[in-house]
């Protein structure tokens, strides 16, 4: 009796294998039907028929995905082959507001620059947008437009700050220097607050909107004659960004 259980069972098994088999074969059928269905969702390939029209690109943009406060924010447009002569148009816009924009005119196989200047502005929740529209040249339809979503970032400025030891006594004078320069490696010319902070984070002594010179500002101070030990603080900020060198006291 166990046995002839054992062999029904077997036969059963092989009856509901056979069954999902000729499903599957049938759905597969089914679902690779050209006249039904463009694309196979078993084989994942496409099966489209060669006669079902494909519009070419006709378009290229390239440009950062990060924006930064004051600077210009370079766009690459290029039109490829198969492009109509076109207006393109780029845009900034911040919280829904366009901030600039600028436009260029582009022939088949060109390429060129679109630059748009970001306004100062430090708040890290602002939402930037980058659209980009094309416009015919003959009668100005509209022919493209996108728009993608841009990561602000407040960080402008590669500063680096530089002492002229790095432990210091009571009986030395700590001297300062920082380089600040922007984005496109010129010279920060504005102004930025320096502070020295001791261990405790007091502040002992800070310069208020310090001129640069050519990006370049440098400072002294005079330890005192009873330090508080540990590791001091050199704190440098412009414009919302800081930046932070410790020494040893």
């Amino acid at each position: 009796m166990l046995l002839l259980s054992s062999t029904s069972s077997t036969m059963q098994q092989i009856t509901l294998f056979l069954s999902l088999l000729l499903s599957i074969r049938a759905q597969r059928r089914v679902i690779g039907d050209n006249s039904e269905q463009a694309i196979s969702q078993l084989a994942d390939i496409d099966v489209r028929e060669e006669r079902v029209y494909r519009r070419p690109a006709t378009y290229l943009i390239i440009a950062s995905k990060i924006v930064r406060p004051s600077s210009i924010y370079q766009v690459i447009v290029s039109l490829l082959g198969e492009a109509e002569p076109m207006r393109v148009k780029a845009s900034l816009s911040r919280d829904g507001v366009e901030v600039h924009g600028a436009d260029t005119h582009l022939n088949p196989l060109q390429s060129r620059p679109v630059l748009l200047q970001v306004p100062p502005g430090y708040n890290v929740a602002n939402q930037y947008k980058l659209r980009i529209e094309g416009y015919s040249r003959y009668g100005g339809a509209m022919i493209f437009s996108n728009e993608t979503a841009l990561h602000f970032s407040d960080k402008f400025l590669s500063i680096t700050i530089s002492t002229n030891k790095v432990v210091f006594t009571a009986i030395h004078t700590m001297k300062i220097r920082v380089i600040m320069l922007k984005t496109d490696l010129l010279p920060y010319d504005d102004v930025a607050d320096l502070f020295i902070i001791d261990p405790d984070g007091f502040v002992i002594r800070k310069w208020n909107s310090k001129q640069l010179n050519n990006g370049i500002m440098t400072a002294d101070f005079q330890v005192p004659d009873f330090p508080k030990v540990g590791f001091w603080t050199i704190r440098v900020s412009a414009q919302g960004q800081i930046e932070e060198q410790r020494v040893k006291v």
